[in-house]
C-alpha cells in the first residue's frame, strides 16, 4: 500500500490531534495558540493536494482502519466528490483561521481564546472526518462533534444573545441528533451492519420494509434539519449573524452544505435513488421545500436592515438551490449542487468575513450604514462587490457556473418549474445584493461615520476575503479544470 493511502485519515486525525494538544500550549504560551493551529489545518490541505490525481473520478479509496476488513471494521470510503468537498473544506477553513486572530482578540476575552481554537479544530476535523467515513454510525460520532463544537462556538463571546441563539440550535440540534440515532438503530436492527456499502447490499436484498421506511424518512427530517432545509431552518439567522464572523463563515459556508452532502450520500450510495416509490416520493417533497427556500430565503433577505442577518437569509436561499439540483437527479444537476457548493462556501465565506471587518474596523452591521463605506474600507468593499456578483451567479463568477448546471439539471429532468425557480432566485439575488453595493460606492454616509482616507482593515484579515472572492472569480473562468471530472463522478453515483 502506498504512502499516500494513509493521507484520508491523516487529513482528519492531525485537526482532532491538533485540538487536543492545543490546550497544554494554551497554557504555556497562550499567544502562540493562533499561529499553531494553523499547522494541522495547513497540513490537511496539503495531503488533500497531494490526493489529487489518485483517486479516478468513477471510483473511490478505501482505507480499512487497522487492517479490518469492512463490513467489521470502521471504513474511510472517498470518492472524487467527497475529495473536492474535503479541499473545500480545507481551504476555507484555513482562510478563516488566518482572519481569526485579530477578530477574535478583539471579540473574545482572553480566557476563551484557546477555547476558540481548540473548537474550531475540533469542528474542522469533524467536517473532515464526516464527508470521508463509509460508517454510518462514525457519520453521527462526528456529526455530534461538529454539532457541539458548533454550539459552543456560537456562544464564544458569552454575551446574552449569543448563548440566546446557540440554545435555539441546540433546542433544534439536539432532537434532530435523536432522529438520525434511532434511524441508525432501525437500520442495524434489520441489516445486522454500519457500513454504508453493506447496509446498501443487505437493503437491496431484502427489500424496503416498514421500518427501513421510517428509518429513511427519519434520516431526512434530521439531516434537514442540520442543513437548515426550509421550514427546518429556524435556527440558522441567529446563529449564523451573531456568532463571531469566521464561525458565520464556516456555518453557512460550509456546516450546512457537509450536512446536505451526508443526506444525497446516504440517498445515493445507501438506499439507492430510485429503488422505491417512497426514496422518489420523498425526493419530490425536499424538492418543493428547496423551491420554497429559493423564494422565501431570497425575500427574507432583502427585507433585512443587518447585514449578517441579510447573508444569513441567503443562505437559506442557496441550500434551496443545493437540493434543487440534487432533487433533479441527473448528472448536469448533481454536478452544479457540488459545484454550488464550491461556490457558496467561497461566497458566502467571503461575504460574512467582509461584513466582520466593518463590525471590528467600525462596529457597523446596519446596511444603512453602509453608506459611502468604500471611502475608507476599499479592499473590503471591493471584494465584498466581487463574492456578490458569484451569490448572484454574473458571468464569469463561479455562481454563474453552478446555476448553470442547475438550471440545466432541472431542464433535462423535466423540471421545468424548478428550473423558473432558480432564475427568480437569481433576481431576488441581484436585489439584496447590488442594494448594499449600491450603497457602498454610489451613496454618501452620514457626517463623520466614515473617514476621508483609506484605513482598511488589518493584512491578515484583507487577505482572506481577496483568496476567497477572487476565487470565486478563478473558478468561473476555469471551470473547466473541474467540470469535467465532477460530470463523470456525477454519472457514477447515479
Amino acid at each position: 500500500m502506498g504512502a499516500w493511502r494513509h493521507f484520508p485519515i491523516f487529513m482528519i486525525t492531525v485537526p482532532l490531534l491538533g485540538a487536543v494538544l492545543l490546550p497544554f500550549l494554551g497554557y504555556a504560551r497562550e499567544k502562540w495558540v493562533p499561529y499553531a493551529s494553523l499547522l494541522p489545518l495547513g497540513t490537511s490541505a496539503l495531503l488533500g493536494v497531494l490526493l489529487i490525481g489518485r483517486i479516478p473520478s468513477g471510483g473511490y479509496l478505501s482505507y480499512h482502519m487497522g487492517g479490518w476488513e469492512p463490513p467489521f471494521g470502521i471504513e474511510i470510503r472517498l470518492d472524487y466528490v467527497g475529495l473536492f468537498l474535503m479541499l473545500v473544506v480545507c481551504g476555507i477553513t484555513t482562510l478563516a483561521l488566518v482572519y481569526s486572530r485579530h477578530y477574535i482578540e478583539k471579540e473574545v476575552s482572553g480566557g476563551r481564546r484557546t477555547a476558540y481554537y481548540v473548537l474550531y479544530l475540533l469542528m474542522s476535523g469533524a467536517m473532515l472526518g464526516f464527508v470521508a467515513t463509509g460508517d454510518i454510525f462514525n457519520l453521527f460520532v462526528f456529526m455530534e462533534i461538529l454539532a457541539l463544537s458548533s454550539y459552543a462556538l456560537v456562544a464564544i463571546t458569552g454575551n446574552r444573545n449569543a448563548v440566546r441563539a446557540a440554545f435555539k440550535y441546540i433546542l433544534m440540534g439536539a432532537p434532530s441528533s435523536i432522529m438520525v440515532l434511532l434511524a441508525i438503530g432501525f437500520l442495524y436492527s434489520v441489516t445486522g451492519t454500519l457500513n454504508m456499502a453493506d447496509l446498501a447490499r443487505r437493503i437491496a436484498e431484502s427489500g424496503f420494509t416498514e421500518v427501513l421506511i421510517v428509518s429513511y424518512i427519519l434520516l431526512v427530517v434530521g439531516f434537514g434539519v442540520k442543513a437548515a432545509l426550509f421550514p427546518l431552518h429556524m435556527w440558522l439567522p441567529d446563529a449564523h449573524s451573531i456568532a463571531p464572523s469566521p464561525i458565520s463563515a464556516l456555518l453557512s459556508g460550509l456546516l450546512v452544505e457537509v450536512c446536505a452532502f451526508a443526506l444525497v450520500r446516504i440517498t445515493l450510495s445507501v438506499f439507492t435513488m430510485r429503488a422505491s416509490d417512497l426514496v422518489m416520493g420523498t425526493a419530490d417533497a425536499v424538492g418543493v421545500a428547496a423551491a420554497a427556500a429559493v423564494l422565501y430565503g431570497g425575500i427574507m433577505a432583502i427585507l433585512q436592515k443587518d447585514l449578517k442577518m441579510m447573508i444569513a437569509y441567503s443562505t437559506v436561499s442557496h441550500i434551496g438551490y443545493i437540493f434543487l439540483g440534487l432533487t433533479a437527479f441527473t448528472a448536469e444537476g448533481l454536478t452544479g449542487a457540488m459545484y454550488h457548493m464550491l461556490d457558496h462556501g467561497l461566497a458566502k465565506a467571503c461575504l460574512f468575513l467582509c461584513a466582520g471587518n466593518f463590525i471590528y474596523l467600525k462596529g457597523y452591521r446596519r446596511i444603512e450604514d453602509l453608506k459611502g463605506a468604500w471611502v475608507q474600507m476599499p479592499w473590503t468593499c471591493f471584494a465584498f462587490a466581487l463574492a456578490s456578483l458569484s451569490v448572484i451567479g454574473i458571468p464569469p463568477t463561479a455562481g454563474f457556473i453552478s446555476k448553470w448546471y442547475l438550471i440545466l439539471g432541472n431542464v433535462k429532468g423535466g423540471k421545468w418549474l424548478y428550473a423558473a425557480v432558480l432564475l427568480a432566485g437569481s433576481i431576488l439575488a441581484a436585489v439584496y445584493c447590488l442594494r448594499i453595493i449600491y450603497y457602498m460606492f454610489f451613496q454618501s454616509g452620514k457626517e463623520g461615520a466614515w473617514e476621508e482616507y483609506w484605513h482598511d482593515a488589518p493584512p491578515a484579515m484583507l487577505a482572506p476575503v481577496w483568496v476567497l472572492s477572487l476565487a470565486t472569480l478563478f473558478f468561473g473562468v476555469f471551470s473547466s479544470l473541474i467540470i469535467p471530472s465532477l460530470l463523470k463522478a456525477a454519472a457514477y453515483l447515479l
